[in-house]
């Protein structure tokens, strides 16, 4: 029969290859993806969801509660700051005219820009 370390180890080696698979994924669409806005999510997921599950997967491969503690805020900080990070540069290629590819067809921040840019 497994010992509880056994199973936790397995589990934390799968949570890291699924936060690997994911980055991967998110590196392909950062080549595939048609504009800087579709980029900016896959990244921002990739950061946020990758590197979560790359923690968590280490915390229980190596688990006491000290490294709990630190996984836990390691991950809060990952998560806030990819998601700021990617609407920061969707943000601003917005503010500097970056075009979004033609598969968008509504642009609801058009209405408001004071500059009256339009494509």
């Amino acid at each position: 029969m497994m010992e509880i370390y056994e199973i936790a180890h397995a589990a934390g080696l799968v949570l890291v290859f699924v936060g690997i698979l994911t980055i991967i994924i998110a590196g392909i669409g950062l080549f595939r993806l048609p504009d800087l806005y579709l980029r900016a999510s896959a990244v921002g997921t990739s950061a946020g969801l990758g590197v979560a599950a790359i923690v968590a997967g280490v915390l229980l491969m190596d688990f006491s509660w000290l490294n709990l503690i630190k996984a836990i805020v390691a991950i809060i900080a990952q998560l806030l700051t990819s998601a700021v990070g990617s609407m920061a540069i969707a943000r601003s290629g917005y503010l500097n005219y970056s075009l979004p590819a033609e598969i968008t067809h509504t642009d609801d921040l058009m209405k408001t820009r004071r500059d009256n840019f339009s494509k």
